[in-house]
């Protein structure tokens, strides 16, 4: 398959005027009543520590990195926000080496900040903390494969006809998946809000999970975001609170084979109803189906494909249409 090469205008370097990480949001909470416990930290040497796990305890933090392009081209910064199951890494590098919509966005201008959601990666977690006393879920290889809409059989390893995910990409794929807690949303949500009252008006683009987190986001801070583009959400907002986010552009973006899989057919049924209504009470809302485009091919994940750049190029065309560019 044919990779994608974006316009000649992206330059050839990433040159930053700054670079840097810091964590958004948390809370801390008090552990007591437990049981004191000894550790052996080191069984080679056999070095044995006594812990008292009593005390207190940060949770709910969320590690965020941030890239400033040396010449901006964004009026305004652009948050990356991962799926269920993984981390920031989604938005790097491919699997296959190419470079992924971080790079994209960072070259073409935008103060880009990339986070790891609660739980995950380098937001780390708390045992101790309430929402996570729950055993966590890790998605086997053949879940994600055949639900992402990678191929019709993971045990037979191929992937859809016309696919654009990287040829024997998946391996190298498969090392980003990470466990998940599903009791953690309202601590992710508080700290998505609390990373936009640090960046202040933002551009948001939410794959998946993210993306379905980020409709709550809109609803409880509309004065922060300038727009949102979901990328495969599994949800949309809520009806009841639709005027709040009515001056938010929101773009839809789903990719090729949604009919093959009913969860994905029911999520673009439900974006597709839920644009139409946002639209009949004012908003702007556009549900982009990459097949209808003739863009075939794409899966899930599709930040991580052949013609990434062809779909982030959509992105930013959209946003320049609406406004939220500087003049060149």
């Amino acid at each position: 398959m044919q990779t994608y090469h974006s316009a000649e205008r992206l330059p050839k370097e990433i040159r930053l005027r700054d670079m840097g990480s810091f964590y958004a949001g948390g809370q801390k909470i008090e552990i007591s009543g437990r049981d004191i416990i000894e550790i052996n930290v080191n069984e080679k040497c056999d070095r044995r520590i006594i812990v008292d796990p009593n005390g207190s305890y940060q949770i709910g933090q969320m590690y965020v990195q941030y890239y400033i392009p040396e010449k901006i081209h964004g009026k305004y910064p652009l948050l990356l926000w991962h799926g269920g199951g993984m981390t920031g890494k989604s938005y790097e590098t491919t699997p296959d080496g190419r470079p992924g919509w971080l790079s994209y966005f960072i070259r073409s201008g935008w103060k880009t900040y990339l986070s790891d959601a609660v739980e995950r990666g380098r937001s780390s977690w708390c045992p101790y903390g309430e929402a996570f006393e729950t055993m966590p879920t890790l998605f086997p290889e053949a879940y994600v494969f055949e639900r992402f809409r990678l191929g019709k059989s993971f045990e037979e390893k191929s992937l859809f006809e016309g696919s654009r995910f990287p040829t024997n990409g998946f391996e190298e794929y498969a090392k980003e998946f990470v466990p998940r807690w599903t009791t953690t949303s309202e601590l992710t949500v508080d700290a998505y809000c609390a990373l936009l009252e640090k960046t202040g008006p933002s551009v948001i683009v939410a794959h998946s999970q993210g993306a379905s987190l980020a409709f709550e986001v809109l609803q409880k801070k509309p004065d922060l975001v300038k727009a949102l583009i979901a990328v495969e959400p599994y949800g949309a907002g809520n009806k009841e609170l639709v005027q709040t986010i009515t001056k938010i552009p929101i773009l839809w973006i789903f990719g090729d084979y949604t009919d093959r899989h009913p969860a994905w057919k029911a999520a673009r049924e439900t974006a597709v109803d839920f644009c139409q209504f946002f639209r009949e009470h004012g908003g702007d809302g556009e549900v982009m189906t990459l097949p209808d485009l003739g863009i075939t091919g794409n899966s899930h994940m599709m930040m991580m494909e052949y013609n990434n750049y062809e779909i982030a190029d959509l992105i930013e065309a959209w946003l320049i249409g609406h406004g939220l560019t500087a003049e060149p």
